[in-house]
């Protein structure tokens, strides 16, 4: 009975996980526009439809150059664009078809991955489809993957370059040349959707070299002449993008990346990881922001961490077969991944998302344990309690996600400053803003003040510390943003600045989050 009823909620789920994805469409334009697009992505949609226009990787009406996208889902984003003719919100309607339809492939793709890890451990295939259950429902993951960045996709290529590894050690030394140089093709397209990809290159190339080495004990240049290859094949896809980072750009990360880590002091967002690791272990218990970072949520979540995955390594390492190597190679790139942006990182509030491929892999973890648990605990933790448990947790996910669909509880946050702007200033103005996801997508005539599109704010910004000279020198008339920035004239530090002398405070509104400054006609009044 148990297993059936949690068969019954993963069919439901999976339905439900999709009608959820898709009820912008049906709900109305500001459904379609805010629900699930973040301003990070309207930041790649702007640059996606600029492609499409023929105005090429640019933001600023097509007047300012950049690179600060991650490449393969902004081509992707252009078809919508380019079927058309650039309408911004018809094109809405595309990017959340094709974020749906890369969510599904994951979804299916996630439970061949698991029934692969599971297998060693249960025959039941109905524990891999509430692992991908869990990760297309969790609500974290489900707007991650909705959020017109790349984060679906790159979810679907990481399981896709782990199956395909999964096919050349399945053969071991009788792979062929046209398996190996499928997997580094996959590995070129995995970096390509997002540029840390690599770390997981790096993982499965150490993996593949050790166990061919000491595993299957052909020679070392043997080994040589089997990895080289699919290794220059996955750096021939990840060229063109790291020569046009480099030549255009002055470095091989995209200037979103840079942006985001200026300023970043070590370890700053070590504190954070915890909790998002957890929140990857129970996708069904998100961690209210107030407790994420306390003493006790920080001990807490690293002990079950900590002992979740170690059963999860110990008891694949005892599987024998593949399995152990896709879950240390899985383990390595988790590693590389979360040490990377808890340690040498910012913008702390994106954790989440940059953490989010690894969720197919804690989620794993709990199910494992799970299993692991109702071996030792006979009689205590039964298999139909845990069935139940499964089912109990996609009821939590399926209660939260209802949650969020009432009005006022989930808001996109950038909306009051476009419709300030497209209601206070004429088109042929120019603004500036820090935060250009959304006001650039819907007004061309924007300038982005942060660096993370824009090359000469973020020199500026690295150079002079501010982008105070740089907005002074440019055409802006108005800055638009949340509130804070009505406080740039005004604070101590800046209020002897020519800056301050030029640029007025037009609104602060607190409760409706939105500051503007306006340039004075005349500075010296």
């Amino acid at each position: 009975m148990s297993k059936t009823l949690l068969s019954i909620a993963i069919v439901a789920a999976f339905v439900f996980g999709v009608l959820y994805r898709l009820f912008p469409l049906v709900a109305g334009e500001d459904a379609i526009a805010q629900f699930f697009i973040t301003e990070d992505g309207y930041l790649m949609l702007t640059i996606a439809r600029n492609m499409a226009i023929g105005l090429g990787m640019t933001v600023s009406e097509g007047t300012i150059v950049t690179n600060g996208v991650q490449p393969l889902a902004t081509f992707i984003f252009t078809v919508p664009y380019l079927l058309t003719d650039g309408d911004k919100l018809q094109s809405l309607v595309g990017i959340i078809l094709i974020s749906t339809a890369i969510s599904v492939a994951a979804y299916f793709t996630l439970q061949r991955f698991a029934q692969l890890v599971l297998s060693p451990f249960t025959d039941d295939r109905i524990w891999s489809w509430l692992v991908a259950t869990l990760w297309f429902i969790g609500p974290l993951l489900l707007f991650h993957s909705m959020n017109a960045l790349e984060t679906g996709l790159y979810t679907w290529m990481v399981l896709l370059t782990l199956l395909q590894f999964g096919r050349v050690l399945d053969k071991g030394a009788d792979s062929t040349s046209g398996d190996r140089l499928l997997l580094g093709a996959i590995c070129g397209v995995t970096f390509l959707a997002r540029i840390d990809g690599a770390l997981l290159v790096v993982a499965v190339f150490l993996v593949w070299g050790i166990y061919e080495l000491f595993a299957l004990r052909i020679k070392f240049l043997a080994v040589i002449t089997r990895l080289v290859p699919p290794g220059v094949l996955s750096l021939i896809f990840a060229a063109p993008w790291l020569v046009y980072n480099k030549l255009l750009f002055g470095s091989l990360t995209p200037i979103s990346g840079l942006s985001q880590s200026h300023g970043a002091g070590f370890a700053s967002n070590l504190p954070l990881l915890p909790s998002r690791i957890f929140e990857y272990l129970f996708p069904m218990l998100p961690v209210p922001s107030g407790i994420e970072t306390t003493q006790v949520a920080i001990g807490a979540f690293t002990l079950i961490a900590s002992v979740m995955l170690t059963v999860f390594l110990l008891s694949a390492l005892r599987a024998g077969g593949k399995v152990p190597l896709l879950v240390v190679t899985n383990l390595l790139f988790a590693a590389f991944l979360a040490s990377y942006y808890s340690l040498y990182f910012g913008a702390p509030h994106f954790l989440s998302r940059y953490l989010a491929p690894l969720a197919p892999l804690f989620i794993l973890a709990t199910v494992i344990t799970g299993l692991k648990l109702a071996d030792w605990l006979q009689g205590w933790i039964t298999m139909p309690r845990l069935q139940i448990l499964g089912v109990v947790a996609i009821v939590l996910s399926l209660g939260l996600l209802g949650r969020l669909l009432v009005p006022g509880i989930k808001e996109q946050g950038h909306f009051q400053v476009v419709d300030w702007v497209q209601e206070n200033v004429p088109e042929d103005i120019w603004v500036g803003a820090v935060q250009t996801g959304t006001l650039g997508y819907w007004r061309d005539r924007t300038i982005n003040l942060d660096g993370k599109v824009n090359p000469s704010a973020l020199r500026a910004l690295k150079e002079e510390g501010d982008v105070f000279n740089y907005v002074l020198i440019s055409d802006i008339q108005y800055i638009a943003d949340w509130s804070g920035i009505a406080d740039w004239p005004v604070t101590e530090d800046n209020r002897d600045k020519p800056f301050a002398s030029v640029f007025e405070v037009l609104v602060k509104d607190d409760a409706a989050n939105l500051g503007v400054l306006k340039r004075k006609a005349d500075p010296s009044s």
